[in-house]
């Protein structure tokens, strides 16, 4: 058995420094995001989200109906919101106009209907006061998800891989 001289430690440890105060210095990118997996029995969903961000979960008790919001733990105005509620209405374009009327103000810059692992959806981008806002409603018999990205204009593009990520890996628990 060969051991190696002390002089291979020490160069191996210096290359793995040098390494890692590389990986230090790179800019905090949206790539870098660790991720983890909320599993919500209460209101039937599954889905991604970013691990180090704060979350702040809102339910309506004895309704099984409510919201959970992760926001940015440096940039107050960037919040990522899924909510789950029971349907208010039969057809799919009142029910998206409920879910527009939560964003006062909202000016859409663009609506289409995209397909995603969890099914059909709307997908609706817009600005509000002083923020870009993208939107996921998908509509269930009997319930109704809305994944809801917020944040400043400026920040929006930083988010856009992040937000991709989150949406297609929301997962309905019931049907």
């Amino acid at each position: 058995m060969v051991i190696p001289s002390g002089k291979f430690f020490t160069s191996l440890l210096v290359v793995f420094l040098i390494i890692l105060q590389g990986c230090a210095a790179k800019k905090n990118s949206t790539s870098e995001i660790k991720i983890g997996l909320h599993i919500d029995a209460v209101l039937e969903f599954v889905v991604e989200y970013p691990l180090q961000w704060q979350k702040d979960r809102r339910l309506e008790y004895g309704r099984r109906e409510g919201e959970i919001r992760w926001s940015h733990p440096e940039q107050g105005e960037t919040l990522l919101q899924v909510t789950s509620h029971f349907r208010k209405y039969q057809t799919d374009e009142q029910e998206l106009g409920l879910a527009l009327k939560e964003h006062s103000g909202l000016t859409e810059t663009m609506r289409e209907q995209v397909e995603l692992p969890a099914g059909e959806a709307w997908h609706v981008s817009g600005q509000a006061t002083q923020q870009q806002v993208e939107i996921y409603l998908l509509l269930k018999p009997g319930r109704a998800y809305s994944i809801v990205l917020k944040t400043s204009p400026e920040n929006f593009s930083d988010y856009d891989k992040l937000m991709t990520k989150i949406v297609h890996s929301f997962q309905v628990l019931a049907q």
